[in-house]
């Protein structure tokens, strides 16, 4: 009687475990099917977010009389894509018969969809912005100045890669696992030229670039969408950091400038 009554209570045990191991394995492909390439590049599409500019510089304490009018600002679409693009880099899914291993990893590019401005409009206004904050110029709104600037939008990127991985064993009373989504870090880079015209005439002229690493985020998610668009809006706040970096160099670079012309 006690050795039937132990028996029943391991077979109660093994079909629970063995339960609770068919559900994991479905719940574990439902998460695999979630960072598939094309259902992150769903999410990551999913919003846009808007180039912010921190107007945090010193203020200029005295102003010229010199103004600039910002004339045009070139930029090649090709240069930006359309869509956020993933593409997978490496990935494999082991179902053993006791072990389940997974890693995939996933290269996300930043395109023009997940930015809700334009970029060339974008560096126009934030270096006027700037201008009027820390120059020791002024801008011309009029188009009456002698003074112009051309722009040019010479590389504007950011991408990173996004990890999947984990594992999960099986016993007969007993299982385990470990998983998780990783996202970045990317490496945003942009930059930018521009060339200072007198009465049209070219009189200065410089480049600058700037780079800035997102941090990874490795907190774990119940919704990987969510995961994925903040890994975006991550991507879109690097971007802002790189046109608020170079905008300030190029304000400082034209102070310099005017600053030596008006002391000659």
């Amino acid at each position: 009687m006690l050795t039937t009554e132990l028996n029943s209570s391991n077979t109660i045990k093994a079909m629970k475990t063995t339960g609770r191991f068919i559900a994991f394995i479905l719940l574990l492909s439902i998460a695999y099917s979630c960072t598939s390439t094309k259902n992150i590049q769903t999410n990551m599409n999913s919003k846009r977010n808007s180039l912010a500019y921190i107007m945090d510089s010193e203020i200029a304490s005295t102003k010229s009389e010199v103004s600039v009018f910002t004339d045009t600002v070139i930029f090649d679409p090709a240069l930006l894509n359309d869509l956020t693009l993933v593409t997978r880099e490496k990935g494999w899914f082991i179902p053993l018969v006791f072990v389940y291993i997974w890693n995939s990893t996933n290269n996300c590019i930043q395109g023009r969809s997940i930015m809700e401005e334009d970029p060339a409009v974008f560096l126009k206004t934030s270096l006027n912005n700037e201008i009027n904050r820390s120059g020791y110029f002024k801008t011309d709104s009029l188009k009456e100045s002698e003074y112009s600037l051309e722009l040019s939008i010479d590389e504007i990127k950011a991408d990173g890669p996004y990890v999947s991985k984990g594992f999960f064993y099986f016993a007969l009373y007993a299982y385990g696992f470990s998983y998780g989504d990783y996202a970045g870090p990317a490496n945003a880079s942009l930059k930018i030229s521009y060339q200072l015209k007198k009465n049209g005439q070219l009189t200065h002229s410089n480049t600058f670039g700037s780079e800035k690493n997102t941090e990874q985020i490795r907190k774990r998610y119940n919704n990987l969408a969510l995961l994925q668009q903040d890994y975006a809006t991550s991507m879109v706040e690097a971007t802002s950091y790189n046109f608020k970096k170079i905008s300030e160099l190029i304000v400082n670079d034209l102070n310099t400038y005017f600053k030596s012309q008006l002391s000659n």
